[in-house]
């Protein structure tokens, strides 16, 4: 691995202020690309942008809406250029029973979790596409994986992650004949600020930092032969 390997790389990085998405867009951006970050939250993004010396871009948004993926990639592609790395890290968490989970809640879990994947996706593609090169990593969750017995109150959010792992075994059928590779990775319990809301203050098994580097292997040409899969990324 080259600490240049993303040298003259463009990457976006939803869900960048905190946790996965955080350490990966910083891995990036030491090892050469110029990254730009989006969250809800423009004054966190810009406190991790700071020190990245104007390799990074904070653009603050909500992921689901369409309007702010424009955005995003507008500023990007005004500043970096074209997106050749996406990074679909945004996500939520909302643990409930069920039969207390409204409608309302139901469709705001698929609309961060899924839709928001399908809009920064659906806009990065034209290019990748023109280009005939360009790789996509979706960050799901082994509660999404079909087999692993689920806890109990994570049924949104279980359904959801399925749905993304679903989303990057069917994209990449797609578009591996145009150049773009799609991968998706599954963590278990990872240390970060929604792990530690949703668990109760249970310990994690791994790091934000352990799975970012899986989600820069998979973005990098070292693994142009990885397409269509979910890596599981977690200590048993």
């Amino acid at each position: 691995m080259s600490p240049h390997e993303f040298e003259n790389r463009v990457a976006i990085v939803t869900g960048g202020s905190t946790g996965i998405g955080r350490a990966t867009a910083e891995m990036l951006a030491l090892r050469g690309a110029r990254v730009a970050i989006f969250a809800r939250s423009l004054k966190t993004l810009q406190q991790v942008a700071t020190p990245h010396d104007g390799r990074m871009l904070a653009v603050g948004g909500d992921v689901s809406d369409e309007s702010s993926i424009e955005r995003l990639f507008a500023e990007t592609e005004s500043r970096f250029g074209d997106c050749d790395v996406l990074i679909n890290c945004a996500g939520m968490i909302d643990p409930k029973a069920l039969i207390v989970t409204a409608p309302d809640a139901w469709d705001r879990m698929f609309a961060v979790n899924v839709r928001g994947t399908y809009l920064a996706t659906r806009r990065a593609l034209p290019s990748m596409i023109a280009r005939r090169a360009g790789a996509i990593v979706n960050v799901a969750s082994i509660s999404g994986v079909i087999g692993p017995e689920k806890f109990p109150g994570f049924v949104s959010y279980c359904a959801s992650k399925a749905a993304v792992i679903s989303m990057t075994e069917a994209l990449a059928v797609e578009v591996k004949e145009v150049g773009v590779r799609v991968n998706s990775v599954s963590p278990g319990s990872v240390d970060t600020k929604m792990w530690a809301a949703a668990s109760g203050g249970a310990p994690a098994a791994t790091t934000a930092e352990e799975v970012a580097e899986v989600i820069c292997f998979l973005a990098s040409d070292r693994a142009r032969a990885v397409n269509g899969q979910d890596v599981h990324v977690y200590s048993s």
